[in-house]
């Protein structure tokens, strides 16, 4: 009877951690589903006004439904330390890159801005190795290899394929803005990657959108001398605006949360490789709702890429 109980207990509790896993699997691609819907929506948006009032009012919202959050569960306190760089990790990451970004979300094809995204993976690790001392083998160089081999496919193909008639300068600068988005948000992650570990994911996000908040506050109006004020394109229509932030909150903060809860409950190399699937989520949504056939290019350098990251998670947890 008590190894006939033993058993039971043993086969409950694998039962538990497969139901948890498998809900830590739908998390990750709900994540992944959720950014792509956000790229898509968020678009029209970046093609009417200008980045910059957008990334502000991104900020400013979340700052708002993020700070009632934390009040609901409570404060923590940090050192002036962590909080400094934090707030600074937040300049790059939410001031620089969320301008970078839409200005490529204008110039680009959703699906073509969310695949560069995937370079964040390779910039991540280059500042992990430069400044933290970090090494990569064999096996996660492969991976490295294939994450750009995947986006350089992506960029082959012509803007006009996806029915955007982009010309070919404005690809370029687009591809542009994009490196530039990856590259900041990969030295933010860089600089937070210790204040992460010791703060709530709640207050470090605040913070973090503080920093952006009040960097675009001062340094954007030095951008718009002689043209006018810079906020007043999103200010004009009211009802454009709290659209924007309404979408721009819940894709953020349902894209996170939900990325946060297929790192807590799966294994992280399963978690990273399936919140890389965005560049086919868009391509899925484009084919359902707008009856837009992937081109095959398309389809095998998301492929190349969604394995290049699955390749470099494996190999982080077996070195």
């Amino acid at each position: 009877d008590n190894h006939s109980r033993l058993v039971g207990s043993e086969m409950c509790i694998r039962d538990r951690l497969m139901t948890l896993e498998l809900i830590g699997i739908l998390a990750a691609l709900g994540s992944a589903a959720t950014w792509a819907i956000g790229a898509l929506l968020l678009k029209p948006f970046a093609e009417r006004l200008p980045a910059m009032a957008l990334a502000f009012a991104k900020g400013v919202f979340g700052l708002g439904v993020l700070g009632l959050l934390i009040l609901m569960v409570g404060p923590t306190s940090l050192s002036w330390t962590t909080a400094t760089v934090l707030f600074l990790s937040g300049v790059l990451g939410i001031g620089v890159a969320d301008t970078l970004f839409f200005k490529a979300l204008r110039e680009l094809s959703s699906h073509t801005v969310v695949q560069l995204m995937l370079l964040g993976q390779v910039a991540t690790i280059a500042m992990a190795v430069v400044f933290l001392g970090e090494s990569l083998f064999g096996l996660q160089w492969l991976g490295v290899a294939l994450v750009i081999l995947g986006v350089a496919i992506v960029l082959m193909v012509p803007e006009d394929v996806a029915g955007e008639g982009a010309d070919t300068r404005a690809t370029r600068r687009g591809v542009l803005f994009g490196l530039g988005s990856v590259l900041a948000m990969a030295v933010s992650v860089t600089m937070a990657k210790g204040a992460l570990d010791t703060s709530d994911a709640l207050t470090a996000t605040w913070l973090r959108i503080a920093g952006g908040v009040v960097s675009l506050f001062v340094f954007a109006p030095l951008f718009y001398i002689g043209r006018g004020n810079w906020l007043s394109p999103i200010l004009a229509d009211r009802r454009l605006a709290i659209r924007f932030c309404l979408i721009a909150t819940f894709v953020t903060l349902g894209g996170f949360f939900l990325s946060l809860l297929a790192m807590k409950l799966t294994p992280l190399a399963i978690a990273n490789t399936l919140l890389s699937t965005e560049p086919l989520f868009v391509l899925l949504i484009m084919a359902l709702f707008h009856r837009e056939r992937p081109s095959a290019r398309r389809l095998t350098g998301s492929l190349v890429g969604v394995a290049g990251v699955a390749i470099i998670s494996a190999g982080t947890l077996l070195n």
